[in-house]
């Protein structure tokens, strides 16, 4: 049986490992940089941290609430459609499709 490996990111931009630098996740593979925002105020609908995509040209978008995940450390967010699960470290962190449509 042969190892045939999927592809690496798909069309997923966000999929990869990233470095934390407390707010900051800068990607060791492709040039994207996340920033994990905490909201002031919140409501019933919308988790306490957000996630800002910041392009290469300094501006930033906003990508999804960040919702706690089933175990400590472990987050869920949705990009464009495509869900994705956040595990993180005070060091690291691994985003990855949750389902991939390859």
């Amino acid at each position: 049986m042969s190892n045939i490996q999927p592809p690496e990111h798909c069309s997923d931009p966000l999929t990869g490992n990233y470095t934390r630098h407390g707010g900051k996740l800068t990607s060791s593979t492709t040039p994207v940089t996340l920033l994990l925002v905490h909201r002031t105020s919140t409501t019933v609908a919308k988790a306490h941290t957000y996630v800002l995509l910041v392009h290469p040209d300094g501006k930033r978008a906003y990508v999804s609430s960040l919702w706690d995940g089933p175990t400590p450390g472990r987050y869920a967010l949705e990009y464009k459609g495509v869900r994705y699960a956040l595990s993180m470290t005070d060091t690291i962190a691994v985003v990855t499709p949750v389902v991939t449509t390859c």
